[in-house]
């Protein structure tokens, strides 16, 4: 504890300790004391100072090392009772962790006991907060608490080895976050062991009560962090939407247009009159068209609607929608519609005080807040840009194991990786051609036997690549053929996300490989300063299939089909073809690229992988975070065999489709080398 054994506790009165809060906490770091933060404070002062806690300088100390790991940990302006305690166990974590370095050195003293807590956190404060307060002299016989710190953390700071920030999280395994509107701040969730027998069961009906209203509110607070959103007393006329669309596109920003959202509710008796609206986009229980947010519904009219270019609108998305409100049918007329403008990772970051989504640097104590270190950020950052060598081998979906072909094919690929074996290579699934579920392929031979067989085949073929087997990590993402989804789903797409493959059919896989990781569809890797997200979906087949009918958009595409087909009339008429209609022109781009591009827009900007309703694509309620790309992704890797292979950066996110693994007699994988994001596509005739 803070306090020596003969300290008699007391109960302060929290009045009595406001003016020394005040003057050190608030006049000195600028923070803001509320009531129960205050009454945490002063019931900890009592406890662990006693009854003279005003005459003692530790007391002082003691709140000038709060105000420091307060700011250190970026929790803002507000003290509150959850955040007092998070600090205070975390400058008990700190003199503990101390204590411990302090024995394990024979040539110094162990006695600490009655060592200020400021005194631990100096080297901590110097080195991050430089508003601290100036070094105090070390008490007689007590050990230099910067030397014990240097002493313990030199030989960490020279070296950092990555493998130690390298991890593979499924999405059962990812912490889990609250978001709280109000303050905007993520609060860490508990996950609750479920039992073996209740694995399989549903979650509870609050997690599908919040599943859209997180997504709204997330959406929300980034929109609001826009510049185009800051001054909230000017709103456009209804162009707004398309010059921000144009700023965007050009890379332009002007703060002289500025928009502001109204809620739904607010619409009520406001007749005829401009509004810009944010909600989700789905058909209510007439099967029209509707814009839904926490405060309410209205039902929306798209006839005369112009959508910006270049994203799939669907049910499920979070649009801004701008138009007129009629309280004659009680509908909102939508001039021009478009998606939420997206936002760079390390903006969304420093926006939520660098949390640690995925819980790499997480502590072991539960109850505290993780959080990124600003500079170990930074040395992880130039400890990637050093690893050169490392690179990921995305091998493409659909692979049959079940087909000679396939295992041919692997076999010419694993002999090339061999030579020089990558750091990660991720298989894609499907496995099977035929859905795994309770049927007999033949008289003797059930599916599932037939799927094990396939994968005892694959560890006797990757038996033969040592340097693979020994160096690699191999990581298998399952599709929608896989057990045991496939056996109610029979194919199709089911709800997301979908668990890893059982071990009762990869157990020769684990004994033959070293390093092998049964992950789940989707799954994220933490890579030393980078996060991927690898997804394997047929997502942009669902997004053209769901696509939303604009009317205007159909006029306009049925009047540019007309004027082209009398313009080849004329050049047919004249026989003669203008030097200008030999070249393209510099916007005009391939329609397999700007497919692309659409696509991975339209899931970022989202900040989701399945901007659908429930009954498009249903999702395990108590896991749609990891489905959540808040903030985005540095890597998306998303296997679409619908879709051509691309490579796209939006937003300093790069996306990765390396498609269908096999391709007439062509193997297709890209190589991704993560210290400077390119890709390569590689293709292996067998």
């Amino acid at each position: 504890m803070l306090a020596s054994g003969n300290v008699l506790p007391v109960k302060i009165s929290p009045p009595l300790l406001r003016p020394m809060a005040y003057r050190v906490l608030s006049k000195k770091y600028g923070l803001n004391l509320k009531s129960d933060g205050l009454a945490a404070l002063a019931e900890f002062v009592g406890n662990t100072f006693g009854m003279d806690w005003k005459k003692s300088s530790e007391s002082v100390q003691f709140l000038e090392s709060f105000a420091s790991v307060w700011r250190q940990q970026e929790r803002g302006l507000f003290v509150d009772r959850q955040g007092v305690l998070e600090v205070i166990n975390e400058i008990k974590e700190r003199q503990k962790t101390n204590r411990e370095e302090v024995q394990q050195q024979p040539q110094q003293r162990p006695a600490v006991k009655n060592v200020p807590i400021d005194q631990f956190l100096k080297p901590q404060n110097q080195e991050r907060d430089g508003s601290s307060s100036p070094p105090q002299p070390p008490a007689t016989g007590t050990p230099e608490p910067e030397q014990m710190d240097q002493d313990a953390t030199d030989d960490d700071e020279d070296h950092l080895d990555w493998k130690e920030y390298f991890k593979i999280v499924n999405a059962n395994e990812q912490p889990r976050f609250n978001y709280d509107p109000v303050k905007m701040q993520f609060i860490p969730s508990a996950r609750k062991s479920k039992p073996l027998n209740n694995e399989f069961k549903l979650p509870e009906i609050k997690d599908y009560a919040t599943l859209f209203s997180t997504r709204y509110y997330l959406v929300r607070d980034r929109v609001m962090r826009n510049e185009n959103f800051q001054n909230v007393d000017t709103l456009n006329p209804l162009s707004s939407m398309v010059g921000l669309q144009q700023e965007l596109q050009n890379g332009k920003s002007s703060n002289s247009n500025n928009m502001v959202i109204t809620q739904i509710k607010n619409l009520i008796g406001r007749d005829g009159q401009n509004f810009l609206l944010l909600g989700l986009l789905r058909t209510n229980a007439k099967g029209n068209w509707c814009l839904e947010d926490p405060s309410g519904s209205i039902e929306i009219d798209i006839s005369q609607t112009l959508p910006t270019s270049g994203s799939y609108y669907v049910s499920g998305c979070f649009v801004l929608a701008e138009g007129i409100y009629f309280t004659a049918g009680n509908k909102f007329h939508v001039a021009s519609i478009t998606h939420p403008p997206g936002e760079r990772r390390d903006f969304t970051l420093n926006a939520i005080g660098n949390l640690d989504m995925l819980g790499l640097h997480s502590p072991s104590n539960s109850s505290l807040v993780p959080r990124l270190d600003k500079d170990l950020k930074i040395r992880l950052h130039l400890l990637e840009k050093e690893l050169v060598d490392h690179k990921f081998v995305i091998l493409g979906g659909d692979m049959f194991l079940d087909q000679l072909s396939t295992m041919e094919a692997l076999r010419k690929v694993l002999t090339i990786l061999d030579e020089n074996p990558p750091t990660v290579i991720v298989f894609q699934g499907s496995f099977s051609t035929t859905p795994v579920h309770a049927s007999l392929s033949s008289k003797t031979t059930s599916l599932s036997t037939h799927y094990k067989n396939n994968f005892d085949t694959l560890a006797t073929l990757l038996a033969r690549f040592e340097n693979i087997v020994e160096n690699s990590t191999l990581v298998f993402v399952p599709g929608v053929n896989d057990p045991w989804k496939s056996m109610i789903s029979l194919g199709a797409a089911y709800s997301w996300p979908q668990r890893s493959i059982p071990s009762s059919f990869t157990q020769k896989m684990d004994k033959v490989c070293k390093n092998i990781i049964w992950a789940s569809n989707p799954t994220r890797i933490a890579y030393i300063s980078q996060e991927i997200v690898i997804a394997r979906d047929d997502i942009s087949q669902r997004l053209r299939r769901h696509s939303v009918e604009f009317p205007t958009v159909e006029e306009s595409k049925e009047q540019e089909l007309i004027e082209f087909q009398q313009q080849m009339q004329r050049r047919k008429e004249a026989d003669a073809t203008s030097i200008h209609e030999l070249f393209k022109s510099t916007d005009q781009l391939p329609a397999k690229v700007k497919e692309s591009r659409k696509l991975v827009k339209t899931l970022l900007d989202q900040g989701h992988l399945s901007p659908f309703t429930t009954n498009v694509r249903p999702v395990v309620w108590d896991l749609d975070h990891a489905l959540t790309m808040h903030p985005i992704p540095s890597t998306l890797i998303l296997d679409d065999t619908t879709a051509s292979p691309f490579d796209v950066t939006y937003n300093g996110c790069k996306a990765i489709n390396p498609g269908k693994f096999i391709s007439g007699r062509r193997a297709k994988y890209m190589d991704y080398t993560p210290s400077s994001k390119k890709v390569s596509q590689e293709e292996v005739f067998f």
